[in-house]
């Protein structure tokens, strides 16, 4: 059930949960949940390492992510309550549970999140300015002491990781640059008329043992509010 925030008071805070210990087999390995099919979002700092960012900034850099992106799920009528978070040091991951829709986590949150991040930009020096590359996927993922694992999860972070998404972003001024994933956005397209279509480009999806097509959004698409 997705619990519904009120967007006048400040959003709870994006915490990163420890799985719960599983119990190990007989031969010692832990025992792996059943599959379950689910929506998955990875977000990641442009230019984290960058030279002009000590560790102070990046400190800063990495609560700033944290309070943003509680927030865009905020005001997207979602709770971080009903999300598992992983922390990925100069990122983020996070699962919501399966009763979510999965639209929401595409224009609604992507508008939301731009927002929250040029909002947050205005009165910033360069080298604490946040922007952020954003993937999202769907599929079966496993869940062990560990986090979660599978297939999905290893194509979700390709997608963040592929030159399109990079370049997409470091030759716009965008605050936020989002890839879907073919599977989910041919998926909601068919199924609803919440996405903005005209928004989203296909874009190549390139990265180690991954070839593949994405939809590439941008805060500050050409020609486009954002």
């Amino acid at each position: 059930m997705i619990r519904r925030v009120p967007t006048d008071t400040d959003p709870p805070p994006l915490s990163v949960r420890r799985p719960r210990a599983v119990r190990p087999s007989a031969a010692g390995e832990p025992i792996l949940t059943a599959r379950s099919y689910s929506t998955l979002l990875a977000a990641d700092v442009v230019a984290f390492g960058g030279p002009d960012r000590d560790e102070g900034i990046q400190h800063r850099l990495r609560e700033r992510l944290y309070a943003h992106l509680a927030h865009a799920l905020a005001i997207t009528w979602l709770s971080v309550d009903d999300c598992h978070v992983e922390d990925r040091g100069d990122g983020v991951l996070v699962v919501p549970s399966a009763d979510i829709p999965a639209h929401l986590l595409l224009d609604p949150l992507a508008h939301h999140l731009g927002a929250v991040l040029r909002r947050g930009n205005r009165l910033l020096a360069p080298a604490a300015r946040m922007r952020l590359r954003l993937a999202v996927h769907m599929g079966p993922v496993f869940r062990d002491r560990y986090g979660v694992s599978g297939h999905a999860v290893v194509h979700l972070f390709r997608m963040l990781d592929c030159e399109a998404v990079r370049a997409g972003i470091d030759l716009s001024d965008s605050d936020l640059a989002m890839i879907v994933s073919e599977r989910l956005f041919q998926d909601v397209v068919r199924n609803n008329g919440y996405v903005d279509r005209s928004r989203y480009r296909p874009v190549a999806v390139k990265c180690k043992e991954t070839t593949d097509q994405g939809w590439l959004w941008l805060s500050d698409a050409p020609g486009q509010e954002a």
